[in-house]
Order: structure tokens, then C-alpha cells, then sequence
């Protein structure tokens, strides 16, 4: 119990005590206390009674408030009194007292001019209350009662632990104390008084107790005890019969002592550095190195609190043993190791592993299908069998240590075997079944002398039925809309069963949908532009109308017609892969789940090809004109015209010939920057029936035909300063050419004509240093713009 604690308890007990005599003309000194202190009690006396000089043959037990000390006068008449105190010290037996204060005070006396003569005797324990003439033997004073303390004193106190120190030392089980007035003043009324019942503020310490719960690695101490480390932990429990409040002792340490058996005077000793409440768990870890294989070692431990210590406990003895077994030998008759197909036994069914090994102290095996977790002790002969049984099929691995009778592990031996399927073929008779509709299977062994299938789907009640003659056998469940999961086990004529086939099927309640035009196995349908059409039928009772929705857009409503049939249109516009959305509703609202489909529509687009503006490559150049031709797809007839249309300009139509051909001529106006030159032609054929096949796209690059620009003084290179002129020649690559626009440094534009020979040169004086550029672009007198050209210079610093 910390000090701080100790003195909380005192401070409290003594509260009204203290109040009264700082009031009083004078203050009692209490004695200091102790550095630190026992667990402090409050032990009051188990009896009280007094004796009166009047009545010599009459005991007077009490257990009032107060007793009568010295003399008193009733009724005309002298009492003189003595008070017997008895206090019940059995529970401090073997214990040492560190501090006994008797504590009390005065109810009422004779005489404050008088002085205090109030003293404390140890007397002999009577049997019974003692009356005058039998009073006990007063062995020895203990004391005077405040002598010095102002009057009358509601606190009064006596340090008495010799006297109770004595009196466990001696064995008493009680100690008995008198209070009477000293000498001859005992017969004067003006020293006589009233004494408050007194209490006893008792600290005691009890020794802590001897351990007795050690470990050695975390392994109970046991004669034969071995461990597989050479710097094992040491720990055991210290606990302590003094109580410093209902869940804690006193403050503990613990000393830990080791040494080899053979060699008792190596012995070490080590003791916990902090303390801990009672009870405590302390361990203390070997230092690596100290500690050898092959030796018999012994450790003790005792318990010391602030003031008393335990004796040593028992001995506990280990042999330190860190070499493991070698990694055991697995076999199986029934499950062989290997990969060997089709396998061997069958989930479900057991199978005998034996483990062997050469180790010479050997425990037993440690075993499991994931790792080796469970536990089997090995025979006289140094092996284990155990029966196993896999839980699947395919390759099991089973990993096996050796464990040694230290505890000492094996590498692990891992065992690999294939389990045989032997779960029956489920085929699903009625896949297309709507929820709710009996659905027929078929049931084919995967084992030999098969007579009878049990099965259930999902957590429904287990049925049983019979294989014909040829193994087989057909069953009938009603799954609901959504996953289900039929379980099927065969079971032979010797009631083997075989494993869990485990179907799994999803029943859905979206509509069935099918089409003419456009089938929904990903094959290829009608072309785009065809009219077409979807039927829906219903897989959920009630369907008054569907929800569909073609490739992402908005959804649309049709109601069912009889029986829940609805049929809805479509013609695509583009070739390609689309998607149909469809879930049915009911008259109350509910909503099927939704039927998730995809199409291919066949492409009948023209093809368009150009000799200058090629597919996909670089051609022609701003103001250079190109013709692009139309050919019909072989699947469409009587084309008489194309819709196209160039990015970025309106669409528009051109009349096929005779052979459904049609040529155009382009010619870019200027280099489109913001693509990189690129454009797009969409193209669709239209056909005499009115109908537009789906696009071609063509897609090409325009030559930008920018200006070559160079420079004998500046370049990206540097070697020019600021302050320094030089040129520039600009050189046309667009036929036609008359003039440059050109920029520095993303200024302003500014133009040169060009010569007739498609160039032309600009003089340009450094500002500034570092990094510069210049943007350049040639155009023709008809307003034809080519693509830019960037030229960058680096100035050096001057």
C-alpha cells in the first residue's frame, strides 16, 4: 500500500479528533509516522467492562460509549473504578506489528485543575468479565494517557505496539489492557473521569507468502522437467496475506536464484527491480548464452515486501534440451502419396496415416490439413496411426512434426495425396424452369456399387432416392427465384458415402427474351437499319407489363398481352454490340429481377477510300484537294446515295451512280491544330426503300505543310549572347505560298512576304537570356494556312 494511501486513512480516522484539540488552549504532539506503513486497520476491543470498589463481587461489561475511571461519587456515595479493555489479536498472529496507537478521550472529568494521572496497564485476559475482587494480574505498565493534553480532551492517544508486538510475540491470542487513575489519587474524585471506549489504529505486516506456482518456459515444474531453449523465462506468483483493500496486497518484489545442479556455488541471483501489488506474476528471462544444452538446471524463488521477506520456495528442476527431431516419415495405405489419378478413397471417407521416426526421444506427432495443430502421443515403438478423413477432392496435404519429449519440434513433413471425386453427376433436366416450376435431375455415380442418392436443396429436409440397375437414379425439387444449391451424396450397398456434389444453380425470374433479327447467343443478327423486334415472356406469375431499356437509354413501358407475352421494336442504327435491359412488374407492383442482354448487330456500312487522304496515314496538306470514293457494302441493294459528314462541318449528301458508287472532293482549308492535322469522315449508305445502313468511320491525318525555319547565329544549341542580331530563313512547304505569319516568343503576329522562291528572312536582335521561341506559318493568297512551325533558341548569359 503506498504511503500516500496509508496517511489518507489515518488523516480520515483521526479528523474529529484532531478539530477538537486545535480548538483546545493547548495541542496534543502526535507522534510522526513511519516512512511507509502496513496495511492499517481499526481494531476496537471485544470487550469492555469495569470494575467498582462498591460492588467488589459485581462485573460490570459495557458497551456503552464511555466507562467510569477513578473515582465518582452517586447517591451520596465514593465509586472508584477500574476499566478492562480486551482486544482480539488472533488475526496478527506470526505477523509484526509496525505501529500500535491506542486512541480515546474524555466524556466528562472530576477536576481539570487536577493533572492527569491516567495510565495503562497490561493485565493477564480473564476468563470473564472481572469484577474488583477477581481482577486479572496487572503484568507491566504500558503507559500514561495524555499527560500533557488539555482537559477535558475529546482526543487522546498512547503508542502501545511494544506492548502488542510482545504479546503476538508470545503467542497470546488477546491482550487485555487496564486504565486506572495512578496511586492514591485513585481515590480522589477531582483525578477520577470518564473514558471514551478506545479503538486501536493497528499496522501490521505479515511476511509475503512462500511461492509456489513457478514455471520454467511457461511449463508447470514437474520432476523430469525438460525445455527447448537455453534462455528460458522464469516466473511464478507472489501473493501476500495482508490485504491493503479487497483485490490488493502489499507492494512485493520478487528474487529470482539459478544454478546448475551439479555446480551449486555458480548460483545467480536476480531481484525485480520495481514492486508490484500482491498477488503479482514476476518472471525473469535467463540472458542468452548462460544456459547450455544438455544440463540440468534449478531455480527458487522468494518473496520480499518493505518489511518482511518469504523463505525460498522449492526447487524447480529442468533439463535445457534445444535439439529438435528429425522430420518425420508418412505413409497411408489407403490414401498413397502422389498425384496418381483418378485418386484414391473419397471425401467422407476415412483413411489410416501411420507416422514413423528415427528420433530416440520422441513424445509424439503433431498433425492437421492446413498445419499441423492437433496432437497424437506416439506408441512404445516411436510411431502413431490416426485416422483421417479428407474433406474434399483434388490434392490434400496432411503436415506432420516430430515432438520430442522436450517439446522440441521437426521441420514438418508434408504428406500430399489425391482424393478421388466421388461425388455423382448432376445434370439439370429443366434449365429454362421459372421459379417455382418442379425441376428434374439426374443423378450418375462417380463409385462403384451405388444403390441410393440422398440429397436436399439448400437447408431443406434430406431425401432418399433409389440407383437403378445401371447406377442412375432422377429427382425432383422446386427451387425459388434467385442461387440455389442442391446437395447430392451417393451412398454404396456397404453405405460408404461419397462427397458432396455440390450443385449450384440460379433460378431467375427476369423475362425470357428472344428475337427473330437479333439472336442472343453472340452471333452476328440482322444489319443495322433493320426492323425488328424482342418478345418478352414472363418467368414470375402475374406480369402485367415489362421495363426495358435499349443500350443505357431511357426506360419504357409495354404492358403484356395474354399469358404475359409483350412484343417491342427496334431498329438499330449502328452495327455492333448492344444491350437490352428487361425486368417484368406485377399488378401489385412487384418487380422481377432484370434480365441483363447483349446483341450483335451485323455492320453493312460502305466502305470510302482516298488516294491522296489516306486511312489511318499522313496525306495532302492545307489547300490540297482529295477525292473520296463510296462503295456499298455486298449485303446492301439499290444504294442511291451517302450521307457524310467531315468533323466539324455539316452534314451532307451525295447521289450514287448506276453501281451504287459516289465520289466527292475535299480540300482542308487549313491545318486543324487543336488535332494534330486529324479528321474523321462518317459515312452511311441510303438505300431506295428509304433505309441508312449504320456508319463507316474513316479516319486520316492532313499534311500541315509547315514552313521550314533555320538560322546561322541562333539556336536551341546557344552561342549567342544578348545584344547579339542575327537572321532567320524561313522556307515554305505549302505550294503557293506568298507570305509568313509569324510570332516571338508569343507576341504579337507579324507578317514578311515571301520571295518567289517560297522564302524569306527576318532579322532578330536578343533581349534577354535564356530561352526563346519562334512560331511560324505560311499562307497563300487564296487565305490557305499551313501548320505551324516552333523554333527554339537559347541565349547564353552574358
Amino acid at each position: 500500500m503506498p504511503t500516500a494511501r496509508r496517511l489518507r486513512i489515518r488523516r480520515r480516522l483521526c479528523t474529529a479528533g484532531l478539530a477538537t484539540l486545535l480548538a483546545a488552549t493547548a495541542a496534543v504532539t502526535v507522534a510522526p509516522q513511519p516512512a511507509a506503513a502496513g496495511p492499517l486497520r481499526w481494531v476496537l476491543p471485544s470487550s469492555v467492562s469495569y470494575t467498582d470498589d462498591r460492588q467488589p463481587d459485581t462485573a460490570f461489561p459495557t458497551t456503552g460509549g464511555d466507562v467510569p475511571v477513578g473515582t465518582w461519587e452517586s447517591d451520596g456515595a465514593k465509586h472508584t473504578s477500574r476499566a478492562y479493555f480486551t482486544f482480539d489479536l488472533t488475526p496478527y498472529r506470526g505477523k509484526q506489528i509496525l505501529r500500535a496507537e491506542l486512541q480515546t478521550g474524555e466524556s466528562s472529568v472530576g477536576d481539570c485543575t487536577k493533572p492527569r494521572e491516567l495510565e495503562l496497564w497490561r493485565t493477564d485476559t480473564p476468563a470473564d468479565a472481572p469484577t474488583w475482587n477477581s481482577a486479572p494480574t496487572a503484568r507491566e505498565k504500558v503507559g500514561d494517557i495524555g499527560a500533557t493534553a488539555p482537559c477535558p480532551a475529546s482526543y487522546l492517544e498512547l503508542l502501545i505496539t511494544q506492548a502488542v508486538q510482545q504479546a503476538v510475540t508470545d503467542g497470546r491470542g488477546s491482550l487485555t489492557l487496564m486504565a486506572r487513575i495512578t496511586g492514591d489519587h485513585e481515590a480522589s474524585k477531582h483525578h477520577g473521569r470518564r473514558m471514551k471506549k478506545p479503538g486501536v489504529s493497528l499496522e501490521a505486516n505479515a511476511a509475503p507468502d512462500v511461492p509456489v506456482t513457478l514455471t520454467v518456459a511457461g511449463r508447470a515444474c514437474v520432476d523430469g522437467r525438460r525445455i527447448g531453449t537455453t534462455a528460458p523465462v522464469l516466473a511464478t506468483e507472489v501473493t501476500d496475506p495482508d490485504k491493503v483493500d479487497s483485490y490488493a496486497g502489499d507492494l512485493v518484489k520478487a528474487t529470482f536464484a539459478w544454478w546448475p545442479v551439479d555446480r551449486p556455488t555458480e548460483r545467480t541471483e536476480w531481484t525485480s527491480y520495481s514492486e508490484q501489488y500482491a498477488p503479482a506474476r514476476f518472471q525473469y528471462t535467463v540472458p542468452d548464452g548462460a544456459m547450455v544444452t544438455g544440463q540440468t538446471y534449478a531455480f527458487a524463488v522468494r518473496a520480499a515486501d518493505r518489511w518482511a521477506t518469504s523463505d525460498w520456495s522449492a526447487e524447480c528442476r529442468f533439463t535445457v534440451d534445444t535439439v529438435s527431431p528429425p522430420a518425420p516419415t508418412v505413409s497411408s495405405a489407403v490414401y498413397p502419396a502422389g498425384w496418381s489419378s483418378p485418386g484414391h478413397g473419397g471425401p467422407g471417407m476415412a483413411g489410416e496415416f501411420t507416422f514413423t521416426s528415427v528420433a530416440d526421444d520422441l513424445a509424439g506427432y503433431r498433425y492437421g490439413p492446413t498445419g499441423a495443430t492437433q496432437y497424437v502421443d506416439a506408441d512404445a515403438s516411436g510411431s502413431a496411426t490416426i485416422n483421417y478423413t479428407p474433406e474434399r477432392y483434388g490434392l490434400n496435404r496432411l503436415y506432420v512434426q516430430a515432438v520430442d519429449r522436450t517439446g522440441n519440434q521437426s521441420a514438418a513433413t508434408i504428406y500430399e495425396f489425391n482424393v478421388r471425386n466421388t461425388a455423382p453427376t448432376v445434370v439439370d433436366g429443366d434449365p429454362d424452369a421459372a421459379p417455382g416450376q418442379p425441376r428434374g435431375f439426374t443423378f450418375t455415380p462417380n463409385m462403384a456399387d451405388v444403390v441410393e442418392y440422398v440429397y436436399r436443396l439448400d437447408a431443406g429436409t434430406e431425401k432418399t432416392v433409389a440407383a437403378a440397375a445401371d447406377g442412375t437414379a432422377t429427382a425432383t425439387v422446386t427451387p425459388v427465384a434467385g442461387r440455389n444449391t442442391l446437395h447430392v451424396r451417393s451412398r454404396t450397398r456397404d453405405g460408404v458415402l461419397s462427397g458432396d456434389a455440390n450443385y449450384g444453380f440460379h433460378v431467375s425470374g427476369a423475362p425470357a427474351v428472344s428475337s427473330e433479327q437479333w439472336p442472343l447467343d453472340g452471333s452476328a443478327g440482322a444489319p443495322a437499319g433493320t426492323a425488328g423486334t424482342f418478345v418478352l415472356r414472363p418467368r414470375m406469375p402475374d406480369a402485367v407489363e415489362y421495363v426495358y431499356v435499349f443500350d443505357y437509354g431511357e426506360p419504357q413501358t409495354v404492358p403484356a398481352g395474354p399469358e404475359g407475352v409483350a412484343t417491342i421494336p427496334f431498329t438499330p442504327r449502328d452495327a455492333g454490340r448492344h444491350t437490352l435491359d428487361v425486368f417484368s412488374r406485377s399488378s401489385d407492383g412487384t418487380e422481377s429481377e432484370t434480365a441483363y442482354l447483349s446483341f450483335e448487330v451485323a455492320s453493312v456500312a460502305p466502305t470510302v477510300y482516298s488516294e491522296v487522304y489516306r486511312q489511318n496515314l499522313t496525306g495532302g496538306g492545307p489547300g490540297v484537294q482529295g477525292s473520296f470514293t463510296f462503295t456499298p457494302h455486298p449485303g446492301t441493294a439499290a444504294v442511291t446515295s451517302y450521307v457524310y459528314e467531315f468533323r466539324g462541318e455539316p452534314e451532307r449528301t451525295v447521289t450514287a451512280g448506276a453501281d451504287g458508287i459516289a465520289t466527292i472532293e475535299w480540300t482542308p482549308r487549313e491545318f486543324d491544330s487543336e488535332w494534330g492535322g486529324w479528321n474523321e469522315l462518317r459515312v452511311r449508305a441510303r438505300t431506295a426503300t428509304g433505309q441508312t445502313t449504320d456508319a463507316q468511320y474513316y479516319a486520316f491525318q492532313v499534311d500541315p505543310k509547315d514552313p521550314l525555319v533555320t538560322s546561322e547565329v541562333f539556336g536551341w544549341q546557344g552561342g549567342a549572347v544578348v545584344g547579339q542580331t542575327g537572321e532567320f530563313l524561313f522556307t515554305a512547304q505549302l505550294a503557293g505560298s506568298t507570305e509568313f505569319v509569324y510570332s516571338v516568343d508569343g507576341g504579337a503576329d507579324r507578317t514578311v512576304p515571301a520571295g518567289a522562291d517560297g522564302t524569306a528572312r527576318v532579322s532578330w536582335t536578343a533581349d534577354a537570356p535564356y530561352s526563346h521561341s519562334i512560331t511560324v506559318k505560311s499562307r497563300t493568297a487564296t487565305g490557305t494556312v499551313s501548320g505551324a512551325a516552333y523554333y527554339n533558341i537559347w541565349i547564353d548569359p552574358s
